[in-house]
């Protein structure tokens, strides 16, 4: 599976991004090719190399004539739905816009269809996002991953005056996304380049086990005490859950995959529940695999919850550090359990709301289950304002009939 990983060592923006991807082989030509499809007037698009802390990246300049844009989603979504841009890429915009919509909508208390955007209104960010995704989509990506996020601090100006870094926007976009700051007082993260980055990434944390094929570094304008670029990796890699498993028969004819991993478990009786949300995030950030509660009752009769984390073993320093800094635990158990997995694919399906992603498992050559994912799910549910179990149960019926084997 082509994939692509963003370390966002100095924050990320929509140049950045494209810088990234021309500098790890996009033919800059064929970039041009893809953002004049959007049919926009008076603007220019330059590349040029830049060292920032000895290290040579590549930054991408989008040149606009046009000053103090105000824009509403509608408006975009003319731009967009009028080019001649690819429909799956026409389709991701659209829903990274959305994404902006509702942070700016949520953090000036209004609606998405009434709110305007500011700098993120403007003819360069429709160039970052389209870009973006076209290049990922040129370059033959099909799935994105994404370290954690470093953010600034202090203060930035902007059309409302003065306002603290991160971004409000910007904070929104990033909910759920393992994120830290070293102190940096310069805004890191635009709003565009988080929505681009949490619209497209299926995950956050260390880089997934990849061939690497290719890297690119995208640079930021500003020179830092730290380098000030994005790097990008590319690579061949296999899904997760199927990577590194020996075939081991089944019943004498099939085969599934096999892995040690390692189980870890604490039983806790004192700790808010309302942060294990959080708490769940943090651990999936840092390499857990799965994680889930069960009800116990301990010593005393007292009503306790047992948290179990499932990771591999070189995962556990970080697992560990994260349940004894987030929790009220000293203790854990942890213990070598073997995984037994089908060989499974991901699969793309072209459906009326556009391509969706499915997981298909398989058995002595014959399919044991089809599930369409969540996520892309979710997010065509709410580019299309309709329910998302409409769209599971539609999607996994259609994806039955496609890739089914009996």
């Amino acid at each position: 599976m082509k994939t692509a990983h963003f370390q966002c060592l100095a924050g990320i923006s929509g140049d950045m991004i494209l810088g990234a991807l021309v500098d790890a082989g996009l033919e800059f030509d064929r970039l041009k090719e893809e953002i004049s499809k959007l049919n926009i007037a008076d603007y220019a698009l330059e590349q040029h190399q830049v060292v920032k802390n000895g290290i040579s990246g590549t930054k991408v300049d989008v040149i606009i004539n046009e000053t103090n844009a105000h824009r509403h989603l509608r408006d975009i979504e003319k731009i967009i739905t009028g080019s001649g841009l690819s429909p799956s890429v026409k389709e991701k915009c659209i829903v990274i816009f959305h994404k902006i919509a509702a942070a700016e909508a949520k953090v000036h208390n209004t609606t998405v269809e009434k709110i305007h955007f500011h700098e993120v209104g403007s003819l360069d960010a429709v160039i970052d996002v389209a870009g973006s995704v076209a290049g990922l989509e040129l370059l033959g990506v099909e799935k994105v991953t994404a370290s954690k996020v470093h953010v600034g601090t202090g203060f930035t100006k902007c059309a409302h005056g003065q306002i603290p870094l991160p971004a409000p926007a910007t904070l929104e976009l990033l909910q759920g996304v393992p994120v830290y700051c070293q102190g940096i007082e310069k805004e890191l993260v635009t709003p565009t380049g988080a929505a681009i980055i949490t619209a497209l990434a299926d995950a956050f944390g260390e880089m997934p086990a990849m061939s690497v094929t290719n890297i690119g570094y995208g640079a930021g304008t500003r020179d830092l005490q730290i380098p000030n670029l994005l790097r990008l990796s590319l690579g061949d890699s296999t899904p997760e859950e199927s990577g590194g498993f020996p075939d081991v028969r089944f019943n004498g004819s099939g085969s599934v995959r096999q892995r040690e991993e390692v189980m870890v478990e604490v039983n806790i009786d004192d700790y808010n529940p309302e942060f294990y949300d959080y708490l769940f995030n943090r651990l999936f950030a840092q390499g857990a695999h799965d994680v889930f509660l069960q009800p116990i009752q301990m010593k005393k009769n007292r009503p306790a919850v047992k948290l179990n984390v499932l990771t591999h073993q070189d995962k556990m320093e970080s697992i560990l550090e994260t349940i004894f800094r987030e929790t009220s635990t000293i203790g854990v158990r942890a213990y070598p359990v073997t995984k037994y997995m089908l060989p499974y694919e991901i699969k793309t399906l072209a459906t009326k709301y556009g391509d969706i992603k499915v997981k298909v498992a398989s058995l002595n050559n014959k399919t044991t289950s089809i599930n369409p994912e969540y996520e892309d799910c979710r997010a065509k549910a709410e580019l299309f304002q309709e329910p998302v179990k409409v769209v599971y149960e539609y999607v996994k019926s259609a994806a039955q009939h496609a890739f089914a084997k009996k």
